[in-house]
C-alpha cells in the first residue's frame, strides 16, 4: 500500500514556488532559444541565397560584399573535391577553418546547402554553388552567425541571474506567506485539540483570511453547541438521579418495612407499586428521548391528522373526565406526512400535560393555515411560571417543582425531527401549546 510522505505546508510552498521558476526558466530559455535560432537561420538562408542569385563567376578571385543583419559581410571561396583552395594565399582565416572542417567531416562541396557548422573560431552557415569557369571547382558562400549567438548565451545568462534574483525574493516572500498560513492552521489544530480535550472556551484569535476566520466562528459554535450539549447532559444525569432516587428510597423503605414486619403488605405493596410505576416511567421517557436522536432517515405515512387527534382525545378521556376535552377543526382533513407513532407519542405528551393542570376545561385545534397543519392545546389551568416559560421545552430543565419538561422535551424533539416547531404561551388563564408540522405535498 502506498504510503503518502508527510510534509510541511512552509516546505510544500517553497518547493512549489522553487519548481515553478525553474519551469518558468527553463520554457522562457528554451523558446527564446528556438525563435531566436528560428530568426536567426531564416535570415542566414536569406542572405545567402540572395547572395547566390546575383552570382557571376569572373576569371578571378571574386569577392562579394554583402552587410547582412548581423553586421557581417557574406563571404565567398573556391574549393574543389579534394578540400584545395583555389586562391588559399588570399583566403580568409574564416575561409580556411570552413574548408577543414568540411574535410574533417568528409562533406563535399556539392553537398553543401544552408548547412549550420560549429568551428572552434565562431559559427557559420554554408553553401555552394557549381563554379562556371572551372571543372569541379565550387563556390562556397557563408555568413558568419557567431556574434548573434554569443549575444544569446549572453542573454541565458542573464535571464539565469534574473532568476535566481526572483528565486532568492521569491523565496523571502514565500517564506512569510507560508507562515502566514501555518499559523492559523496551527492555532486552529490547537483548538480542535482543545476540544477534543474537552475544553469548550471559545478561541479569541481574529485571522485576516476570510477563509480561516469562518473556519474559527464554525468551530466557535461547534464548542458552543458541544458546551450546551456537555451541560445539559451533566444537569441530565443530576436530574435523573435526584427523581430516581426517590421513587427507589420508597421501594426501599417499604421493602425494608416489610421485611421487619412493621408496615401491613398490602398498604406498602400499593405504594412499591406506584413508585415502579413511576420509575418505569421516567426510564420509558428518557429511552425514548434517545431513540428519536438516532433516527436518520425514517419511514413516514400520511396520515389525517384532525383524525389522529381525536383517536388520542378519546384514549385520554375517562368516565370522570367526559367532556373535559374539545376537539375544534374547520377542515375534514388535515394531511401531514409523518412518523405516525411518534407524532401520537407527542399528542399524547400534550393532552397529558393539559389534563395534569386543567381544571374544568381543555381546548384542542387542529386546522391548516399557510401551507401548515396546527395543532393547540389550550387549557384553564395555573399557566407555566414566568421564569419557567421560555425553557418548558428544555430537554432535563429543572423548575422549581423538580424535574420538568421530559414530557414535553419529547415533544419538542419529534417535532423537530418533522421539520415542526412547538411553543408555550399563557393566555390569561390558563396555557396554550402550539405544534406546527408541514402539510403533506400534494401529487
Amino acid at each position: 500500500m502506498f504510503n503518502r510522505v508527510r510534509r510541511n505546508l512552509r516546505g510544500s510552498i517553497l518547493t512549489a514556488f522553487a519548481l515553478l521558476l525553474f519551469l518558468s526558466f527553463v520554457l522562457i530559455g528554451g523558446a527564446f532559444q528556438l525563435v531566436l535560432r528560428i530568426v536567426v537561420r531564416q535570415n542566414a538562408v536569406a542572405e545567402l541565397n540572395e547572395v547566390q542569385e546575383s552570382y557571376v563567376d569572373m576569371s578571378g578571385f571574386t569577392m562579394l560584399v554583402r552587410h547582412g543583419m548581423f553586421g557581417r559581410r557574406v563571404n565567398q571561396f573556391y574549393i574543389n573535391d579534394q578540400f584545395e583552395l583555389l586562391y588559399p594565399h588570399i583566403a580568409t582565416y574564416e575561409s580556411v577553418e570552413v574548408a577543414e572542417l568540411l574535410q574533417l567531416h568528409n562533406l563535399s562541396p556539392g553537398e553543401l546547402n544552408n548547412r549550420r557548422l560549429r568551428t572552434s573560431g565562431g559559427i557559420f552557415y554554408v553553401t555552394s554553388l557549381p563554379a562556371f569557369s572551372y571543372t569541379d571547382w565550387y563556390a562556397v558562400f557563408y555568413v558568419d552567425v557567431t556574434d548573434i549567438s554569443r549575444f544569446s548565451t549572453r542573454v541565458n545568462l542573464l535571464l539565469l541571474l534574473l532568476v535566481a534574483v526572483i528565486w532568492a525574493f521569491a523565496m523571502i516572500i514565500t517564506t512569510f506567506l507560508a507562515g502566514s498560513l501555518a499559523w492559523p492552521l496551527h492555532n486552529l489544530n490547537h483548538f480542535a485539540q482543545q476540544i477534543g480535550r474537552g475544553d469548550f472556551s471559545p478561541n479569541e484569535a481574529t485571522f485576516r483570511n476570510e477563509e480561516f476566520d469562518t473556519l474559527n466562528q464554525s468551530l466557535n459554535h461547534a464548542a458552543r453547541q458541544l458546551a450546551k450539549y456537555d451541560n445539559e447532559q451533566k444537569t441530565f444525569f443530576q436530574n435523573v438521579s435526584h427523581e430516581l432516587r426517590t421513587p427507589l428510597m420508597s421501594i426501599k423503605l417499604y421493602a425494608e418495612g416489610i421485611n421487619h414486619g412493621i408496615m401491613d403488605a398490602k398498604d406498602a405493596s400499593t405504594v412499591i407499586l406506584d413508585a415502579t410505576n413511576r420509575l418505569t416511567g421516567m426510564v420509558g421517557d428518557i429511552l425514548y428521548v434517545s431513540r428519536i436522536d438516532n433516527i436518520t432517515n425514517p419511514n413516514r405515512d400520511e396520515v389525517n391528522l384532525i383524525d389522529l387527534v381525536e383517536k388520542r382525545i378519546r384514549l385520554h378521556e375517562n368516565p370522570m373526565q367526559k367532556g373535559l376535552i374539545t376537539l375544534r377543526h374547520d377542515d375534514s382533513s388535515v394531511m401531514i406526512s409523518c412518523i405516525k407513532s411518534y407524532i401520537e407519542r407527542a399528542l399524547d405528551n400534550l393532552i397529558s400535560n393539559a389534563l395534569r393542570y386543567a381544571e374544568s376545561e381543555i381546548i384542542v385545534e387542529c386546522h391548516a393555515a399557510d401551507g401548515r397543519a396546527v395543532v393547540r392545546v389550550i387549557d384553564d389551568g395555573p399557566g407555566f411560571e414566568p421564569d419557567s416559560l421560555p425553557h418548558v421545552f428544555e430537554r432535563f430543565y429543572r423548575g422549581k417543582n423538580g424535574l420538568s419538561g421530559i414530557g414535553l422535551a419529547i415533544v419538542k424533539s419529534i417535532i423537530d425531527q418533522h421539520n415542526g416547531t412547538a411553543t408555550a404561551e399563557n393566555k390569561e388563564k390558563g396555557a396554550v401549546l402550539t405544534i406546527s408540522l408541514p402539510l403533506a405535498s400534494k401529487k
